[in-house]
C-alpha cells in the first residue's frame, strides 16, 4: 500500500488566536491580529510556492521554516524565507516569483476547501487515507508540531510507510477518529 502525504495549512480565526496565545501577544490589539494574519497567510503562500517544485521539497521547506520559527524563535522575514528556500534546494528565482502569484493564492483557496470537506475544524489535524481503500480515513486532531517533527525524524512520513503502520503509531492518540470520504 502506498501512502501519499499532503500537508494542507489550515488558516482561520483559530489559527490566528492560537498563534497570538503561543507568542504571548496582545490579544486585544487589532494591529497585532492583522500582522499575525498577514504573516500566517504569507507563510502558507510560501509553502504553496515551495510545493510547486515538488511535494517533498515543499514538506522540507515547511518543516525547516517551522523549526526556525518555533524552535529557534527566529522572526519571519525575507532573509529567513530565502535561507529556508535555499536549504530546501528550491530554485530561488522561481520560488520568489511563485510566492505571491495568483496560482499560489488560488491553490491556497482550493486547499482550504479540501480541509473543510474533510471535516477539519482546528489547526494541527492530520487526515490519513489508504490510497487503495480511500473511502474511509483517520482524522487525528492535535497532531502538533512535536508529533510532526518526531514522525519526520523517525522517517514515518516516507511514502513507503503504509497507512496501517502509520495509524498503529498513533492509534493511542486520544483524538483519533474514523471519517468517511
Amino acid at each position: 500500500t502506498k501512502v501519499n502525504y499532503r500537508f494542507i495549512p489550515f488558516f482561520n480565526m483559530a489559527t490566528i488566536q492560537q498563534t497570538i496565545e503561543s507568542y504571548h501577544l496582545n490579544q486585544h490589539s487589532l494591529a497585532v491580529r492583522q500582522i499575525v494574519s498577514r504573516t500566517i497567510y504569507q507563510v502558507i503562500l510560501d509553502y504553496m510556492a515551495a510545493s510547486f517544485q515538488g511535494k517533498k521539497r515543499g514538506r522540507q521547506f515547511l518543516l525547516i521554516l517551522q523549526n526556525a520559527l518555533i524552535k529557534e524563535n527566529i522572526n519571519y522575514n525575507h532573509d529567513l524565507v530565502k535561507d529556508v528556500a535555499l536549504r530546501s534546494k528550491l530554485d530561488l528565482e522561481m520560488f520568489m516569483e511563485d510566492r505571491n502569484s495568483s496560482l499560489a493564492k488560488k491553490t491556497f483557496r482550493q486547499e482550504q476547501q479540501v480541509a473543510k470537506s474533510l471535516g477539519v475544524k482546528e489547526p494541527a489535524t492530520a487526515v490519513v487515507f489508504d490510497s487503495s481503500q480511500s473511502q474511509y480515513g483517520f482524522l487525528l486532531n492535535n497532531f502538533d508540531y512535536n508529533t510532526l517533527i518526531t514522525a519526520y525524524q523517525n522517517k514515518q512520513l516516507e511514502d513507503e510507510i503504509s497507512v496501517a503502520n502509520f495509524i498503529k503509531n498513533y492509534q493511542l492518540h486520544p483524538q483519533t477518529r474514523t471519517i468517511q470520504k
